[in-house]
């Protein structure tokens, strides 16, 4: 039998083991808690680059406003939260290129230029300074692209390497091509940006193909108007935005008259067959189109409306697809309503 003080005594004792044994539990699952915040982290980081690196990859298989600004705000959150993330030059990258083509370009060199000086050793480092080149060549800062490239030729790990060689390429060419600069055409110059809200001026000529071209031919489409050649940087590194519109308008009252600046032919018709660009084709060896518009540089275009007026001039990158977009939409719209 236990006496009343040794009950109590005991029952003490039992109560501070219980309340040690909950203190030690209760330490435990802090404990654990904290260790999965920590391990929690990586893997957030790492699933979120996987999400940023999917949507990259559908993007090289169409080039949608929506997507690349979903990867321009994923991207821009993802750097600001995990800077130290083993991959995060490579995410820079992606974000500085993707507002490039939203025509976001300023903002896309900041981009490059954190990954050149923050992160020097990072692989990513040899498209960024590639890519700052082409961006400055973009808004035709050529003497600061000169400096991207001239950097990328005489690194000591990157200097050997296809990027390198390209970049030595574009500096070999004659600034004036790299420039996309004409002669000045006769008379007086002219903003292109004053050319919108006025009638597009008409002509005949005949095409490669031999065919009758007249924008008159083309009345109740949407048409663009694109000055270019082969020896022109600028006009080539434009040709994949093009030709990406081209297909997806083509077959909704779409079209787009090329009109090629090019010294000879031959260049031409060897482009146009290489890289099977499908719309229409005038060699302007006279330079009478040219001159008519008055185009002082090239790449040059006209988006011409259904009625035959001028609706915007100079569209590159993106936001040639969405003016593109707008224009065939108001134009099936009226058209539409002219059938009922």
């Amino acid at each position: 039998m236990f006496s009343r003080n040794e009950i109590t005594s005991q029952q003490s004792r039992n109560r501070y083991l219980c309340a040690h044994l909950i203190c030690v539990l209760s330490s435990l699952v802090f404990i654990g808690f904290c260790a999965n915040l920590v391990s929690a982290a990586p893997r957030k980081a790492a699933y979120i680059y996987q999400e940023i690196k999917a949507i990259s990859k559908s993007l090289k298989q169409r080039s949608e406003q929506a997507d690349l600004e979903k990867l321009v705000e994923k991207s821009a959150d993802f750097v600001a939260a995990h800077p130290e993330y083993r991959r995060v030059d490579e995410v820079y990258y992606l974000l500085g290129n993707a507002l490039v083509q939203l025509e976001r370009v300023e903002e896309g060199i900041k981009s490059f230029e954190i990954v050149i000086k923050e992160y020097p050793k990072a692989r990513y480092v040899e498209r960024c300074l590639l890519d700052l080149g082409l961006a400055h060549d973009k808004l035709g800062n050529h003497d600061a692209a000169d400096s991207a490239y001239q950097k990328l030729i005489d690194h000591p790990k990157y200097g050997s390497r296809s990027q390198a060689k390209f970049a030595k390429k574009i500096l070999e060419q004659d600034i004036t091509e790299r420039k996309g600069e004409l002669p000045k055409p006769p008379g007086a110059s002219m903003n292109p940006r004053q050319w919108i809200g006025k009638p597009a001026l008409d002509f005949q000529v005949t095409d490669l193909n031999g065919e009758e071209l007249s924008l008159e031919k083309y009345r109740g489409q949407v048409v663009l108007l694109d000055f270019w050649a082969t020896w022109c940087s600028p006009c080539i590194a434009e040709i994949p935005n093009v030709k990406k519109t081209y297909e997806k308008y083509k077959d909704q009252k779409f079209q787009i008259i090329g009109i090629s600046l090019d010294r000879s032919a031959e260049p031409l018709e060897a482009y146009i067959k290489t890289e099977e660009l499908g719309w229409l084709q005038y060699w302007d060896k006279s330079g009478k189109i040219g001159n008519l518009y008055k185009v002082r540089a090239i790449p040059s275009t006209f988006l011409i409306d259904g009625e035959g007026v001028i609706r915007k001039t100079n569209l590159r990158g993106h936001a040639l697809e969405h003016a593109v977009a707008d224009l065939v939409k108001e134009n099936l719209a009226k058209l539409a309503a002219k059938k009922e």
